[in-house]
């Protein structure tokens, strides 16, 4: 009662304890600023109670004032220090000195207080800027992800780990038009194409499943013209524990060109393969379809040797060699027509021509290979005719040879039949070619217009052919402004070909009705007397290395008529020429020493005028251009045809023997 008479103050609160337990159950309580404690108490005494309240880390701290009336003696107040007291007062105390004392220790608890309150105000303040550098590093670092993230070219956006998006770049708000609003959610989903959005989700729930990235290919909706491009997916997941994925964050890059390059380029190593086998299929055909008629050159040849032959077997021997030749010399230009078909380089002329002439000669030709074989081949018209078109005669031949040829090849016995007609509406002539033979399976019937292409392997074993005939014919057909039909076809009962050109312009043009077939051809050819002195008195020099080409040429011109000198090379043709007195030289190319465009130039640079005809086995119309360039008249290929040869010598020679005729007379009149 005297202590909280003495104590009594509104900023205290004073809590009493009746024993040493009491007190240290209210010590675990209570923060207290300073302890008045007596020494002498039932059960627990002061010293053992302030040790106990010492030895705890929650009041270690407090100060203990001893009150007691116990004896001053020193070593009792020793033994208050160091039960942990910080003074030590009697009773009878003094009410001024307790009071002083009480209050410097309420003091500074109180000052201790407000210490521990503005540190933790400081640790507070310090925490909050804390939090703020970092959500402002967070935010910045944020900025800096979608910054980096729009600038990349690819699709980036991030989504929960049900697919729910949570951010797209602009790539992707650009690339599909969805913006995130459209996209939040399940809405990206209607971007991705349904088939390979079902592909992508068990990927991806798999991928889940294992805490493991992954990627797949897809394709996405372009906005600018609503189409589906493939795009490459990789998605990389952000774990919010071990393999416990929370989070995914993916790209796209369109890879839509680069597929379609891998697909044209196995397209183009298929059709390379594809075209390998097919020539290789070709080049052994053309072993066959040449050697074929080459055995017959050399075999009928070595018949002609024999001395036993009668005359009527020789010229039998004599018909076949050239017939085999002839076949050998039109193989190789349909070769080399469809390689300048091919290369785009094939030249088409527009001339004017009698149709009626053109088709009978064809028929003609091949009439007699049908009558060997024992078939029919017969022409007729339908309705009035152009009696000329403008067109191309030379490949309108070279197609109907081969279409025609192909129905005789292909009927072993009945006929062919051919029928022309023109079509006024749209201007067209056209030639149907119907045969009577082993007919076409509807499967093969576009295959067989293909380069190097039969119906099948067994076709080239039975009736052989190079497969280039139909192509060929097509594609002329076409350049011609038409175009080869297989109109109808019955397997073991023929085919019909539809063969159409454009006509060009017929205006004023005279109308026939039909043609003349079968023709008499013996009124039609020139007498053996015409063309035997064809050639007399014209001087010729023949610039070639072959002796075989030597022997064979100069017999045709010598039996002309013509007076031959002969050169072995360019070199030796160039002296001969210079310093001889001959109308026309026959210059081969391909020579050793000077060739025959070295020579031809040396010529034309010596001034020398007399007309230089190229003689080779080069056919293509680059050589016919180059000969031409470095000086020579004309460009005639081997084999060698010898009315061809015969004629155009005689119109070059006849133009010099004019021009030296008219220098003479020039000559005379000055004088």
């Amino acid at each position: 009662m005297a202590l909280e008479a003495v104590l009594n103050n509104p900023d205290y609160n004073l809590v009493k304890a009746n024993s040493g337990e009491q007190a240290l159950a209210r010590v675990l309580e209570i923060d207290f600023a300073v302890i008045l404690l007596d020494v002498q108490m039932p059960g627990m005494d002061g010293f053992e109670t302030a040790s106990l309240i010492k030895q705890r880390e929650r009041s270690k701290d407090i100060p203990i004032i001893f009150v007691t009336a116990i004896s001053k003696e020193a070593h009792f107040v020793y033994r208050g220090y160091e039960a942990g007291a910080v003074d030590y007062l009697f009773k009878p105390f003094d009410p001024h000195i307790l009071k002083s004392k009480v209050a410097v220790y309420v003091d500074l608890h109180r000052k201790n207080h407000q210490i521990k309150m503005q540190a933790e105000a400081l640790r507070e303040s310090e925490r909050r800027e804390r939090a703020r550098q970092l959500a402002a590093l967070e935010l910045e670092s944020l900025s800096r992800y979608r910054n980096l993230a729009d600038a990349v070219p690819h699709i980036v956006w991030k989504c929960q780990v049900d697919g729910t998006l949570d951010y797209c770049n602009r790539v992707w708000t650009n690339y599909t038009g969805l913006g995130l609003d459209q996209s939040s959610g399940n809405g990206w989903k209607t971007a991705f194409h349904p088939e390979d959005l079902r592909q992508l989700e068990a990927t991806w729930a798999m991928a889940t499943v294992r805490g493991e990235s992954f990627e797949t290919e897809c394709r996405i909706r372009r906005q600018d013209d609503k189409k589906f491009r493939w795009h490459l997916l990789r998605a990389v997941p952000e774990y919010y524990a071990a393999n416990n994925v929370s989070s995914w964050v993916a790209t796209a890059t369109d890879i839509h060109d680069r597929k379609a390059m891998e697909r044209d380029l196995i397209r183009a190593k298929d059709e390379a393969a594809a075209a390998n086998r097919a020539k290789s299929n070709f080049l052994a055909n053309m072993s066959h379809e040449i050697r074929t008629p080459l055995g017959a050159v050399l075999g009928f040849a070595e018949l002609m040797a024999n001395p036993d032959q009668t005359q009527a077997e020789r010229l039998h021997c004599l018909a076949t060699i050239k017939r085999n030749g002839e076949l050998l010399s039109r193989l190789i230009s349909d070769i080399l027509d469809l390689s300048k078909v091919e290369a785009g380089h094939l030249q088409i002329e527009r001339v004017q021509f009698p149709l009626p002439d053109t088709i009978v000669a064809v028929v003609g030709t091949l009439d007699q290979t049908a009558k060997e074989k024992g078939i029919t081949l017969d022409l007729k018209t339908a309705g009035m005719l152009p009696a000329k078109i403008h067109s191309d005669p030379t490949r309108l031949r070279q197609i109907l040879f081969n279409i025609i040829g192909n129905a005789i090849k292909f009927t072993q016995k009945g006929g062919v039949h051919v029928e022309v007609k023109y079509d006024r509406p749209s201007n067209k002539m056209q030639i149907d070619v119907t045969d009577e033979g082993t007919g076409i399976e509807a499967a093969q019937a576009e295959k067989i217009f293909k380069p190097f292409m039969q119906a099948d392997s067994s076709t080239t074993r039975k009736f052989g052919g190079t497969g280039l005939g139909l192509s060929l014919s097509r594609k002329l057909a076409r350049a011609l402004g038409g175009d080869v039909e297989l109109t109808r076809s019955e397997p073991g009962k023929g085919s019909t070909f539809s063969v159409t050109i454009d006509a060009g312009s017929v205006d004023g043009e005279v109308f026939v009705q039909g043609v003349q077939w079968p023709l008499d051809l013996k009124n039609q050819r020139p007498s053996a007397a015409t063309q035997s002195r064809s050639l007399d008195g014209i001087h010729i020099l023949l610039v070639e290395d072959s002796q075989d080409n030597q022997v064979l040429l100069t017999r045709f011109l010598t039996l002309a008529g013509a007076k031959v000198e002969v050169a072995e090379n360019g070199e030796e043709g160039v002296k001969k020429a210079l310093g001889g007195d001959h109308h026309v030289v026959l210059m081969d190319i391909q020579m050793p020493v000077l060739d025959g465009y070295q020579a031809t130039q040396q010529l034309r640079q010596s001034a020398f005028e007399k007309p230089i005809l190229a003689l080779t086995a080069h056919a293509l119309k680059e050589e016919r251009e180059r000969c031409l360039q470095v000086g020579c008249d004309d460009h005639l290929t081997k084999p060698v045809d010898r009315k061809a040869l015969l004629d155009i010598v005689a119109s070059y020679a006849q133009k010099t023997m004019l021009k030296a005729a008219a220098v003479t007379e020039d000559r005379i009149s000055v004088h």
